[in-house]
């Protein structure tokens, strides 16, 4: 009985704390990591479309630059009008792992590939998220609308 009774505040203490993480970013932060994870997609594709060596990977890049390039400069219209900063550049960690890609002697494929796996799995969450429980109907919107493509990218690079 008094085993039962320590469990449950536990497991409850431990669903508060996890709550947070399904919890919608504002829309100045979904804007930042949108803006910057959809500029890592263009500019890491880019890299693999020239130096890529199997053509289904220089193939999925192309179509990363093309979706990836409309969605960033949809995010950008749509900031402006909201009267929210877009980053003109990349963070740190996305910064450094396009210099990784850049400096690969051997083939950058399977790196490229995981990189995508990777944001594209942070993509959807945060798109899911914010189309979920966003705090702008704009953005809110936006969010929807792009996930489907995102979840598309998401099952073509798992092939």
């Amino acid at each position: 009985m008094s085993m039962r009774i320590f469990l449950i505040p536990s497991a409850t203490a431990a669903l508060m704390l996890a709550l947070p993480a399904f919890a919608a970013d504002d829309a100045q932060t979904f804007v930042n990591k949108a803006a910057i994870g959809g500029m890592f997609e263009v500019d890491s594709s880019k890299i693999a479309q020239d130096n890529a060596k199997d053509q289904q990977i220089k193939d999925f890049a192309k179509r990363m630059i093309t979706d990836h390039g409309a969605a960033n400069a949809k995010l950008q219209k749509i900031a402006g009008e909201q009267k929210l900063q877009v980053p003109a550049q990349s963070d740190a960690a996305h910064k450094s792992d396009l210099e990784r890609l850049q400096s690969t002697t051997a083939s950058l494929d399977q790196p490229y590939v995981e990189m995508q796996r990777k944001a594209h799995a942070d993509a959807v969450g945060l798109f899911e998220a914010y189309a979920k429980n966003g705090d702008n109907p704009a953005l809110k919107s936006f969010a929807a609308e792009t996930l489907p493509t995102l979840k598309m990218h998401q099952d073509m690079i798992e092939k």
